[in-house]
């Protein structure tokens, strides 16, 4: 276990690809309740629990969709299981974190009170997060580093859309 949660904070300090994460259909799956988990816990004090719960299952969806799609396009289909285990356990961590700020950054809205460096924190974490996207990217499909980052901005992109498609009450 100690093993793996240093693969894992190797790979948000982008100093190892998901091929450190151990290739496992249990793991794909522990990892894809705790993203699922912790999607639902952080995006909880923004929106209901149904709203909170039906976005992650958005999410995972578009995510896995996305992911595979772009392995079938490199002809790297063989890799799915250890990107995704590396992109849902990377992602849990940066929920983990999200979580208190998106917390807190509500009793401010409530309060009517402007915290600045609580935007920045949740702009770097955002940021961090998809750097280590884009890092799982370009190690996975085998490409360099500002083909990832297109890549990791198109999925932004689309997810973000979609979520605003998808639930506009939340102006997310």
């Amino acid at each position: 276990m100690t093993a793996l949660l240093k693969a894992y904070m190797h790979l948000c300090l982008l100093s190892k690809g998901p091929q450190s994460i151990p290739y496992s259909n249990i793991l794909l799956r522990i990892v894809l309740v705790l993203y699922f988990v912790t999607g639902v816990l952080s995006s909880l004090p923004s929106s209901s629990f149904g709203q909170s719960v039906l976005m992650m299952c958005v999410d995972i969806i578009v995510l896995m969709l996305f992911c595979w799609g772009c392995l079938q396009i490199f002809r790297k289909l063989s890799r799915f299981n250890q990107m995704m285990t590396a992109i849902l356990g990377t992602g849990s961590l940066f929920q983990l974190l999200a979580w208190p700020l998106m917390f807190y950054f509500e009793i401010a809205q409530a309060k009517q009170v402007v915290v600045p460096e609580l935007g920045f924190l949740l702009l770097m974490l955002i940021s961090w997060n998809l750097a280590v996207y884009a890092h799982i990217f370009r190690e996975s499909f085998g490409i360099r580093l500002y083909a990832a980052f297109f890549i990791t901005l198109a999925y932004a992109v689309i997810s973000v859309t979609l979520r605003q498609l998808l639930f506009p009450e939340l102006g997310a």
